[in-house]
């Protein structure tokens, strides 16, 4: 493989020589290795001793939609996060950001990827969102408030 020949397009769509992805396994194999070089900020799938560079149109993960926990008095007290890996991982609302196209983002996998929402979950996390007499935007998650920041500091686009 050359160094140009894996992407992730802006929909999250997995292309290998100008081919889609489309076998569930090869996809589960290549999310399941991906890693980002923390000095440089590239990304890699990192298989067997094996690292080949991945070209990532906006992120690498996607969140499909979103699944609201209640306390019995319906006070939101977390939002789990549906991956399009296939994986469910708790919103850390500090992550919660608004990109420049003005979609929200979200750190994922212990703070390492970012993550756009997709439509479903965009908008149920924005119709969580309330704003302060300032006009900013912050989430109320199990008694405590989090800010709604614009695009955060040091994310790849």
């Amino acid at each position: 493989m050359s160094e140009s020949d894996i992407s992730i397009n802006a929909l999250g769509e997995w292309w290998y020589d100008g081919a889609k992805i489309i076998h569930p396994e090869v996809l589960k194999l290549f999310k399941n290795s991906l890693t980002i070089d923390s000095i440089g900020g590239e990304y890699f799938i990192d298989y067997q001793g094996k690292r080949v560079p991945v070209k990532v149109a906006r992120t690498p993960y996607f969140i499909r939609d979103v699944a609201l926990e209640t306390d019995q008095v319906g006070n939101l007290i977390g939002v789990m996060l549906e991956v399009d890996d296939g994986s469910q991982e708790l919103l850390d609302p500090e992550s919660l950001t608004l990109d420049d196209e003005g979609v929200l983002k979200v750190k994922i996998k212990a703070g390492q990827f970012a993550a756009r929402c997709l439509s479903a979950a965009h908008f149920r996390i924005a119709e969580l969102l309330e704003e302060d007499s300032e006009g900013n935007f912050f989430i109320e998650i199990n008694h405590s408030r989090f800010n709604l920041n614009e695009k955060g500091e040091g994310e790849n686009e």
